[in-house]
């Protein structure tokens, strides 16, 4: 069979002036256009070790020569694939393209190891770090390294077992973010949805090394919302429908109070969840951080915050991370709605406002149309899935399974967190396919709602008095074993100092059992 895709062009021909990025994704999207073949071609090059090795060596040479000439080798390279008498075109392009990829290999080195950079690599580390990819255009998607920052000896996805062939496992140092990927719709409906994607890359001085097996930070949670009237759940009728929507009260002075305690106990990272602060909350937060920014542990904060949308429109659920000096880094968006059934109404007590408990009810809130990867100085790579985001498979899935991810990390609205229920189901499957450690923090707000329909009830063994309000999960190097797991949790009836904090540390912790329960 040829290896050419019936009625695809090839995507060559019609680029003219590239860089060896550019050239890399006209390379990879040739080879996405049929997976099985690129396989097959792949399978053939790995049977004829010495002749593939030797177009290697010999493309190598190539772009080393063309470098010491002033020209990065993308012209040479391309020719060599669209006019080569060498192999078959579809195993030029595979060739090609690792190639380039270990052109750029020299980036993914720590920096205690990376040689002294030639004009070619010097040039696109500058714009690497400007532009937070190495292309020159990022309609097509971004080039961007493949590793993350820590050195993931004993969770790396190259060392587990591949369920099916994807084209990105040819290539050890690049990696291609789309420019858009597909989700579910925020409520259920059979619409199709497409999101963009973002990738952003803070270059800072880092005083911690991600790769260093020594590096234990401390997580600090501060569930803030500690009692039910802490988050008002409000009801609303439009269009026919039911709806509420979550408002938090000015909480500034208690998150200040956590933030100082936390800065005192070594805290690296804290984390508020969703729906934890309104603006005024947000304005206290980020100045109590400046507060430790000199000589403080604080190196990031996310929280939870409620967006308050035009007169007349939907609030935003988002997430906004600070760095150390209390300065919005990027912010998140919840991307799909948490609308509730007749029991989880009934078990949190949502009524109407006739005081009607209702049977369904939608999450009144505008969804968001971005997902955004960030690369951080002292953390490494870390995705943002807010609440029902975490138990989507789009595009969740997609973004644990490629995205090489450090850190997910989901600030939740729900009752408290136990090791039965979705969160722990959902951030363990994350943890695991991705090879990434996951964190859920919660609130207290309706935990409480929750106990106040269980005296109704007259269920006093149901209710919660151990409030978990935040998941810590460790992947093992062993895909077939358990996550490790960390629970936090407070005292529901007497939650002080009101936030909870653990060094990473999962050599301590025990193994995930889990069965997934409701509500």
């Amino acid at each position: 069979m040829s290896d050419a895709v019936t009625g695809c062009s090839d995507p060559l021909a019609s680029v003219s002036d590239m860089h060896l990025a550019d050239l890399f994704i006209a390379l990879r999207h040739r080879l996405d256009q049929s997976p099985a073949e690129t396989e097959r071609a792949a399978k053939r090059l790995e049977a004829a070790p010495e002749q593939a090795h030797g177009a290697s060596r010999r493309l190598a040479a190539l772009l080393d020569g063309c470098e010491r000439d002033g020209d990065d080798g993308a012209e040479a390279l391309r020719d060599w694939v669209s006019s080569s008498d060498e192999l078959t075109p579809l195993e030029r392009h595979v060739l090609a393209a690792q190639a380039i990829d270990g052109w750029y290999a020299p980036f993914a080195a720590s920096p205690a190891s990376q040689a002294a950079s030639s004009a070619g690599h010097t040039r696109a580390r500058h714009w690497f770090n400007r532009h937070g990819r190495f292309n020159s255009d990022a309609a097509d998607g971004q080039v961007i390294l493949r590793p993350g920052l820590f050195g993931r000896s004993t969770n790396i996805r190259e060392t587990m077992p591949l369920r099916s062939f994807d084209v990105a496992d040819l290539f050890q140092t690049l990696l291609l973010l789309p420019p858009t990927l597909p989700a579910e719709h925020p409520h259920d409906q059979e619409r199709e949805r497409t999101i963009a994607v973002a990738y952003r890359r803070i270059v800072e001085v880092a005083d911690q090394f991600p790769g260093d097996p020594d590096w234990t930070p401390t997580v600090g949670v501060v569930p803030l919302a500690l009692a039910e009237d802490d988050i008002v759940l409000q009801p609303l009728r439009r269009d026919g429908a039911d709806w509420y929507t979550a408002i938090p009260r000015d909480l500034g002075p208690r998150a200040a109070a956590a933030i100082d305690g936390l800065a005192a106990e070594g805290a690296n990272f804290i984390l508020f969840p969703e729906f934890a602060a309104d603006a005024a909350t947000l304005d206290a937060i980020k100045a109590a951080v400046r507060r430790h920014a000199v000589d403080g542990p604080i190196r990031y904060v996310l929280v939870g915050v409620r967006q308050d949308g035009a007169p007349g429109g939907k609030p935003r659920s988002r997430a906004v991370l600070l760095d150390r000096t209390g300065a919005e880094i990027f912010s998140q968006t919840k991307l799909h709605c948490w609308d509730l059934d007749a029991d989880q109404c009934r078990s949190y007590d949502v009524r109407d406002q006739d005081g009607r408990l209702l049977d369904g009810v939608k999450e009144f809130i505008a969804p968001g149309e971005r997902v955004t990867i960030v690369e951080l100085p002292n953390m490494g790579r870390l995705a943002v899935m807010i609440c029902e985001d975490l138990d989507r498979d789009q595009p969740s899935a997609w973004l644990c399974r490629a995205m090489m991810l450090d850190w997910i990390v989901t600030p939740v609205f729900d009752a408290g967190l136990t090791g039965e229920r979705w969160q722990a189901h959902a951030g363990e499957e994350s943890s695991r396919a991705g090879s990434c450690r996951v964190v859920v923090v919660n609130s207290m707000a309706m935990s409480h709602r929750f106990n106040r329909f269980c005296r109704t009830e007259g269920e006093e063994d149901k209710r919660i008095t151990d409030c978990g309000v935040a998941l810590l999960f460790q992947p093992r190097a062993d895909p077939g074993q358990p996550s490790r797991i960390r629970r936090l949790s407070l005292d529901i009836e007497a939650p002080d100092p009101g936030y909870v904090l653990a060094r990473w540390e999962p050599q301590r912790w025990p193994e995930l059992q889990t069965a997934r329960s409701c509500p």
